[in-house]
């Protein structure tokens, strides 16, 4: 099919706003939904020239769907849980059912991700984690009620995002930065990660061509973890991390591959400290997967126990860091295809290698170095007082 309007929810992130530019650079007539005046207004900062709606996603019985005369939704969007895992299926759900009652869509492409594969990816991938089992639920849910209604779906298992204003782009500098950051294997595994600019490309010449399968994934698979690293501390000049021996590169993996419930609580039981095991990233997985089937009113009154005694805020932040230490995605194997197709970039303006270089170097000094306006010395009115009321003569 040649689509005559595209819906783009999600237009406000990273990866929505980039599409927006892409899809209007390839001729696209393209709308964007944002929730709010606030989101609107970031959406015409980026994409001035693009059609901007602002409504729920997910219309009440009886009203008009936002997108209603679009014949193609890209999918951007992610409901969250409101601190409740439980509430992320049931919100994702409402989102996926809200889409598909626009009365124009033939075809639903629905943004996933390759977290779907499990956070360290091997032969015999699978979720690890909640938030790739319910991207899993989402995405086969989203198939499902898409053919009952005889509307095609694509599914885009995302792979990491990287490139100016992006998280990882972010993560990766700040290893370089770091004093005796090495490399796993030496960068040599494949990266299953994409540049923001290829994602756009790479949905434009899928809404072009189409596609032969339901499931595809999206990721520059010839580019390694060393190919990503080094284009990141080029444009920024940054000398080039080292390299990880194999051998303890392979001992982190195995450790990670070990990883269980039962093993980590046996480590805490040895040594006692509880902190240890609330930073097992199995540990907090279990207690996500026990919390996506407790009653919603009984992980709300839990919730508010711990907002008020700080607790939840520890595990968070005990969580967070274990990951960090753990760098599963620096260790994993190749996902599995079949992939989109990612046109070659263009010799100059948006998406060319002359660009993205740019963009990041200068995103990099923006927050490299803040640049802190001096004050202005204002002068002083002899007849203000210091509580700012005027003074009786």
């Amino acid at each position: 099919m040649t689509p005559t309007r595209i819906g783009v929810t999600g237009a406000t992130g990273q990866v929505g706003s980039r599409l927006l530019r892409h899809l209007r650079a390839a001729g696209f007539e393209v709308v964007a939904v944002a929730r709010n005046p606030l989101g609107a207004a970031l959406c015409d900062a980026v994409a001035p020239d693009v059609e901007i709606r602002v409504g729920p996603l997910t219309p009440d019985e009886g009203q008009t769907q936002v997108l209603d005369d679009c014949d193609v939704i890209v999918n951007c969007a992610i409901e969250s849980s409101g601190g409740i895992p439980r509430q992320a299926y049931t919100r994702n759900r409402g989102l996926v059912d809200g889409l598909l009652k626009a009365k124009a869509l033939k075809w639903l492409v629905h943004f996933s991700t390759v977290a779907v594969y499990g956070e360290l990816i091997t032969n015999d991938p699978r979720p690890g984690s909640e938030y790739g089992r319910s991207k899993l639920y989402v995405e086969r849910y989203a198939a499902r009620q898409a053919r009952r209604r005889g509307i095609r779906c694509t599914a885009i298992r995302l792979g990491h995002v990287y490139g100016a204003g992006i998280a990882r782009s972010r993560e990766i500098i700040e290893f370089a930065r770091t004093p005796g950051f090495a490399l796993p294997f030496g960068g040599r595994l494949p990266s299953n990660a994409i540049h923001e600019d290829n994602v756009g490309a790479a949905v434009v010449r899928l809404l072009q061509q189409g596609a032969a399968h339901d499931v595809c994934g999206l990721c520059e698979t010839s580019h390694t973890w060393r190919d990503v690293f080094d284009w990141h501390t080029r444009c920024v000049g940054l000398t080039p991390v080292h390299d990880m021996p194999d051998a303890e590169s392979t001992a982190r993996r195995e450790a990670i591959l070990r990883q269980s419930p039962v093993r980590d609580a046996i480590a805490w039981l040895r040594g006692l400290p509880i902190k240890s095991l609330v930073r097992s990233p199995a540990m907090f997985d279990l207690a996500l997967r026990a919390l996506v089937k407790t009653p919603s009113s009984m992980t709300k009154a839990v919730s508010d126990i711990n907002r008020r005694t700080g607790a939840r805020g520890h595990i968070v932040r005990a969580n967070a860091a274990a990951e960090r230490a753990v760098a599963a995605l620096y260790l994993s194997d190749g996902v599995p295809g079949p992939f989109l197709e990612i046109p070659g970039a263009p010799a100059d303006g948006l998406g060319s290698e002359m660009e993205r270089a740019r963009e990041l170097r200068d995103w990099y000094e923006l927050w490299r170095r803040p640049r802190l306006r001096a004050a202005t010395a204002v002068p002083v009115d002899p007849n203000i007082t210091p509580a700012g009321s005027l003074a009786w003569k």
